[in-house]
């Protein structure tokens, strides 16, 4: 019922209750000249009508019974009869229980004890102004004008029509008849705005009697504050003190739709109508959700509540300061929220990092300095317009489900060194090779790959890769390695003429096969090992190789060429010194030739490509020189927490859960300046002898 209504209905009554008073004594106000008939008649209708017409709470009883007990205070002593008593007994009993209720309840009524329950129940029975003030009212017109007067039977009838035809649910009807045709011209009305949450999102109380609604119903209204009729859409609804409440997320996006076009006339302040003629449009299945508390600079927190379908690596867009600032999903989190009184409701919180502002001449992404404001809506990001590739630069993928490119720089790759790490099985060994064959469409570069595990040469095998050092050679320097070190050995590690005439021979025949390599027109090379059991002997040859390789490079500048040495399973080459397994005596040296090359082969056109399945194995002297890391899937904990130095530790938290050809990447070779999470395209590669 509106306070309207109310107000009206009150007057209605006193003037009924006043015109039967003229109608038996001629005289408007001779019913005020008693307190036990004027307090019984007028706290009656009061509290009745416009404070309690459909129940009471235990609150309510017991202000009833304060008022009572003072209307009692005020009666004279020649008037305290029995029934002054008895009235006495009842108002002390709800003063006491219900003041005491209010200590003791901490539950909805159907949970508490069983005698809670029974005197909460009979209060209400005995505390409603119904029962109380007409108990006041009968009683003061009978000690006034007698039991058989005129008087008390005009009184009785009307307190007979006011009670037993319950004059509020006439009241309603009424208000029903006279709004029946405000009721069909605004059938859509859904509820009104109980309160502002941020500029833009609305909290609004449904009415009993709402149109169906569901998530994302547009919805339009005209805002009380600054009379603008708004649009908006509804992206939460929970129970609440069971009544149903919404939320309305309302921006200058949803306004775009509508172009400007009202849904209705003669709106009312504050009150939610539900638009039924929506435009096309595909706003919901852009938007995620809302930016909630604890948002960063660097990472923001939001509110998922859409009907899209999200996950780790997806790329979100949140307007601030009329900028469009991009964010990664990097988790999710379940939490609950507690309402009032005891009630909850499940959130999805999800994270995400910004990338930052979208360059399109520099295809990178630029870092912004402010964090959005809290309910800022988030949307899926949108795509860019083709970019244009350079000569020296290749894009490896795209963020998840768009097109904004992820691209490397060819020649910073190779000379700044990189790493490309991941458990078996996620795509990393496809990346690679294919990577590899991205450096190789530059006529200037050469790619030597040291793959002891044989399996390049079949996968190169359309290239035509030769051995690094011929197969019969290998073999004729591995046994004048072995050689070496039997004579050393016997010998107590001190060189013999022999040892350096052999020594000086090794060095010169392998010389002679690297720069046939680097010479000719052959771009990729295979740098193989002998079928040998001496494991010494197999890294004292690779030692040489190594050594041999970076003394070109510092001499002969690698012949105008750049040089990328591939480091296939690379803890089998460059182990962390616990993995080695192996004396720190034979296996140092030729790290040491590696970390040679990883500290100064930039300056010579060198470069590592280090591809390991765990960062845990391999040389952290070696990787730490790779200013370029990408990382497909990792579970062990060492390599997470070692990448979390080059990506960050909210985004190297996502590593265990990158799917299948997902990767983050980051480093000096790609033009963007922080961690990107992207996806590898589909790669095909040539089939294989």
């Amino acid at each position: 019922m509106s306070k309207n209504y109310r107000f009206i209905l009150f007057i209605s009554s006193i003037a009924i209750f006043l015109l039967i008073g003229y109608l038996t004594v001629d005289d408007f106000f001779y019913r005020f000249d008693n307190f036990w008939l004027s307090s019984g008649i007028l706290l009656l209708i009061l509290l009745s009508l416009i404070d309690q017409p459909h129940f009471s709470k235990d609150s309510n009883i017991f202000v009833n019974a304060v008022t009572a007990s003072i209307s009692l205070l005020l009666i004279k002593e020649n008037d305290k009869d029995w029934y002054y008593y008895t009235f006495v007994f009842i108002t002390g009993y709800l003063v006491i229980t219900s003041y005491a209720l209010f200590w003791i309840r901490n539950n909805p009524l159907n949970e508490e004890k069983k005698l809670v329950q029974l005197t909460s129940r009979i209060n209400r029975i005995l505390g409603k102004p119904d029962t109380l003030f007409s108990a006041f009212f009968l009683w003061g017109a009978i000690k006034q004008f007698g039991l058989y007067s005129t008087e008390l039977k005009s009184l009785f009838w009307f307190w007979v029509v006011f009670i037993l035809l319950n004059i509020p649910q006439v009241a309603k009807s009424i208000e029903l008849f006279f709004e029946e045709k405000s009721s069909q011209l605004n059938e859509n009305i859904l509820g009104l705005i109980f309160g502002v949450q941020s500029k833009n999102t609305f909290l609004v109380k449904l009415l009993p009697e709402k149109p169906i609604i569901k998530l994302f119903d547009f919805v339009e209204f005209k805002y009380s504050v600054d009379e603008k009729i708004r649009k908006g859409i509804i992206f939460d609804v929970y129970l609440l003190n069971q009544e149903q409440w919404v939320k309305i997320l309302s921006n200058a996006e949803i306004e775009k739709i509508f172009e400007g076009s009202l849904s209705y006339e003669n709106h009312k302040p504050d009150v939610v109508y539900k638009i039924k003629n929506i435009p096309s449009n595909d706003y919901i299945n852009r938007f995620v959700g809302i930016v909630t508390e604890n948002s960063t600079i660097n990472k923001i927190r939001f509110i998922f509540n859409s009907k899209v379908l999200i996950s780790e690596g997806q790329l979100l867009e949140v307007t601030t300061q009329s900028r469009k600032i991009l964010y990664q999903i990097v988790e999710g989190i379940t939490k609950i929220e507690q309402l009032e009184n005891k009630n909850q409701t499940g959130l999805i919180i999800g994270e995400a990092i910004q990338l930052g502002t979208w360059n399109h001449d520099k295809t990178q992404f630029e870092q912004f300095g402010w964090v959005p404001e809290i309910n800022s809506p988030v949307y899926l990001a949108t795509n860019v317009p083709e970019t244009k590739i350079e000569d020296n630069e290749y894009q490896i993928g795209n963020i998840p489900n768009t097109n904004y490119p992820v691209i490397i720089n060819k020649d910073v790759a190779i000379t700044h060194h990189t790493a490309v790490v991941g458990v078996t099985g996620t795509g990393k060994s496809i990346f690679s090779r294919n990577l590899i064959r991205e450096y190789l469409k530059d006529q200037g570069t050469k790619v030597i790959c040291i793959d002891f595990t044989g399996e390049y040469i079949g996968k190169f095998s359309d290239l035509n890769p030769k051995p690094t050092i011929n197969e019969l050679k290998s073999s004729g320097l591995f046994k004048k390695i072995d050689q070496i070190e039997r004579e050393l050995a016997d010998n107590y590690n001190k060189d013999t003429d022999n040892t350096i005439k052999l020594k000086k021979e090794v060095a010169s025949e392998m010389l002679i096969e690297i720069e046939a390599f680097l010479k000719g027109s052959e771009k990729i090379s295979i740098f193989e090992l002998p079928h040998v059991e001496n494991t010494s002997g197999v890294l004292t040859y690779t030692k040489n190789f190594f050594r041999l390789l970076f003394h070109i490079a510092k001499t002969q500048k690698n012949f105008g060429k750049k040089v990328c040495l591939v480091l296939e399973e690379a803890h089998t080459i460059i182990p962390e010194w616990n993995f080695s397994g192996i004396s720190d005596k034979v296996s140092q040296p030729l790290l040491n030739s590696i970390a040679q090359i990883a500290l100064q082969g930039r300056k010579y056109n060198v470069g590592l490509l280090v591809i390991a399945q765990r960062t845990a194995n391999v040389s952290k002297t070696i990787l730490t020189q790779c200013n370029t890391i990408i990382s497909f899937q990792e579970f062990d904990k060492t390599s997470s927490e070692f990448l979390a130095n080059y990506f960050g530790t909210n985004i190297a938290g996502a590593l265990p859960n990158l799917k299948f050809k997902h990767a983050i990447a980051a480093g000096k070779a790609f033009k963007s300046n922080v961690p990107i999470i992207f996806e590898v395209p589909e790669i095909k590669e040539p089939d294989s002898i």
